[in-house]
Parts: structure tokens; C-alpha cells; sequence
């Protein structure tokens, strides 16, 4: 098996990344223009956590090898070998799919957020083995779960950022 690696959908961080920008130049308006010192430091608080997170969003990935999983957050790795996964499981809600690895040292919870989650799951499947497997999660490689909730509300916060973009220079 060559190493792959899987990392969170591009269609999800590209508006998640304009977000938090459209978010900066909001503060910076607020800071410049006539805002009061509520209103910058919510803006602040909310600006801060929301490129946060999307740093945290675009520095996770998953990394499959011969001798385990790689999975990498923001300044944290954690590597578990394939015989250390004792059982794979699925929750499905919604659309929204999370894959639970239960390893002898704790379990892994990995979203269907990642690109290629199919494949993702193929490949830990046939590591790991059928018989750990769940048949949900079989069942989730034929038949993948997209969701597009996500990327709807994304692309709608934009909308709404730049619409209270729009009225801060308005008002001005």
C-alpha cells in the first residue's frame, strides 16, 4: 500500500477561509470606522475564533501507511498501528457521517468532512479487516454519504458577512 493521505474537502475550507477574511476586514472597519467598543470587541472575539478554527480545519489530515493511521490536528500527531484497531464503526446523522475507530489505547472519531471519504474508508477497511468492520460501514463504500449542509451554511455565512460589510459602509 503507497501512503495516502486525506485531508479536509476543499469545498468546505474555501468558504470557510473567505469567511474568516470577510470577518477581518469587517473588524478592521469596525476598528477604523465609527464602531463602538462593544461592537469591536465582539467582532475581535468572534474574528479570532473563527480563523481559529480555520487554521485547525486546514491543518488536519489523515495519513494511511503500511504500518498504521497518521492522524495529524493542529501541533498534535497521533499514529496508531493497524493491529491496534479493534473494531470500526459508523453514526450516521443526517448527512453527516463520523467513523469510529476503537483502538486498544482509546477510539478515533474521523467526519466525513475529509476528501474521498469512500476511499478512506475502503482502504481502512481492507487493512483492518472485514470482520472488525460494522456492515454499516461496509455498506458506506458502495453507497457514500455527501454532505452539502456544511457547504450551504459556509457559502451563507459569506453572504451574510458581506452583507454586514455592505451596511457598515453604508452607514459610514
Amino acid at each position: 500500500m503507497t501512503t495516502q493521505t486525506f485531508e479536509i474537502r476543499r469545498d468546505i475550507l474555501i468558504p470557510f477561509g473567505i469567511s474568516a477574511g470577510l470577518l477581518l476586514c469587517l473588524l478592521v472597519l469596525a476598528l477604523l470606522g465609527e464602531g463602538s467598543a462593544l461592537e469591536r470587541i465582539f467582532l475581535a472575539v468572534i474574528t479570532l475564533i473563527g480563523i481559529a478554527f480555520f487554521l485547525l480545519a486546514r491543518d488536519r489530515r489523515i495519513t494511511l501507511t503500511d504500518q498504521g493511521i497518521v492522524i495529524r490536528k493542529f501541533f498534535k500527531t497521533k499514529e496508531i498501528r493497524w493491529d491496534e484497531i479493534t473494531h470500526v464503526g459508523c453514526l450516521i446523522l443526517r448527512k453527516r457521517v463520523y467513523l469510529l475507530l476503537t483502538t486498544t489505547r482509546g477510539f478515533i472519531i474521523l467526519s466525513n468532512a475529509y476528501g474521498d471519504f469512500s476511499t478512506l474508508i475502503r482502504n481502512l477497511v481492507a487493512q483492518v479487516g472485514s470482520e472488525k468492520a460494522e456492515k454499516e460501514v461496509r455498506a458506506l463504500v458502495e453507497n457514500p454519504v455527501k454532505n452539502r449542509a456544511d457547504v450551504i451554511s459556509l457559502w451563507f455565512s459569506v453572504a451574510v458577512i458581506i452583507g454586514l460589510i455592505i451596511l457598515k459602509l453604508s452607514s459610514s
